[in-house]
């Protein structure tokens, strides 16, 4: 008679996160969790039936699906200010390089070169961008 081992569920564990690796989605990944767990409680009760080890599997996999749904979507969440690099900017302060005059002027940001609008300051204000107008900030005086 064909007896199961705890490592035959450990294999499927394995099969299943490659699966999950080398195929869209995340389903795979909750029943290789699923597999792992009925493995680890074939290791501790020897002599449970495939139909107590097949109801920990899917018990085990809905239940890891429901508790890592949140987290995985809050990682799988894209970045808002990848191609955004000015939004990213908004609420933070600098010091103008150059003055503004007649409520233009320019700032010096890392490695490029950014058009203001604001009211007139002299260089070496201190500022805080307030908005994002396309590629302009709009600043004002930081506190």
């Amino acid at each position: 008679m064909f007896k199961i081992v705890f490592w035959y569920w450990w294999a499927l564990a394995a099969l299943l996160l490659v699966c999950e690796m080398l195929l869209p989605g995340v389903v795979f990944l909750f029943l290789a969790i699923g597999a792992a767990a009925a493995g680890a409680m074939l290791l501790i009760a020897t002599d449970a039936s495939l139909e107590i080890q097949l109801v920990v599997f899917a018990i085990v996999s809905v239940c890891s699906a429901i508790g890592l749904r949140r987290t995985l979507r809050r990682l799988q969440r894209p970045s808002t200010t990848l191609n955004a690099r000015a939004h990213s900017l908004v609420g933070q302060t600098f010091v103008l390089d150059q003055p503004i005059l007649g409520g233009r002027g320019r700032i010096q940001l890392g490695d490029g070169s950014w058009s203001v609008t604001g009211p007139d300051m002299v260089a070496g204000a201190k500022i805080r961008i307030a908005a994002v107008n396309g590629t302009e900030l709009r600043v004002e005086p930081a506190p």
